[in-house]
């Protein structure tokens, strides 16, 4: 793999991860997720324990993502959170007719192309580390 090649690969694992990182320390405001997961029927007694399972998922597989340890293990991991939160925090169809619908049908959409993202980085075989290798 020459290093234009190598570079741009590593640039565009950083760019997705980031997302995850900031989501995971807090940074992007979570108390609109929690709510609609109590909308939802998540008893409320246990939606702490998701958002801080979920919270404790991106920042690991986030900062793997980032480094390129394990990047299909934690691109995968990374696919199988981000499905099921698209749903429950970005569901437009139920807000077809309010000012919400467009807001949600674009952050639906922003999550599908992570979704592209994190496939095609699971389905690439070779993914360089920054760290060095032994």
């Amino acid at each position: 793999m020459d290093r234009y090649n190598r570079g741009l690969m590593i640039v565009a694992r950083i760019l997705v991860a980031m997302v995850f990182i900031l989501n995971g320390f807090g940074i992007i405001n979570q108390a609109i997720p929690a709510k609609e997961m109590m909308e939802r029927g998540v008893p409320p007694a246990i939606v702490p324990l998701f958002m801080i399972a979920g919270r404790l998922l991106e920042i690991v597989a986030g900062f793997g993502l980032a480094l390129g340890l394990f990047p299909r293990w934690c691109a995968l991991a990374l696919f199988a959170f981000l499905l099921p939160a698209t749903f429950v925090s970005h569901s437009f169809w139920l807000a077809a007719g309010t000012p919400q619908f467009h807001g949600q049908l674009i952050n639906f959409s922003k999550n599908v192309a992570i979704w592209g993202g994190l496939i095609f980085i699971a389905g690439t075989s070779i993914q360089p580390s920054l760290l060095p290798r032994r």
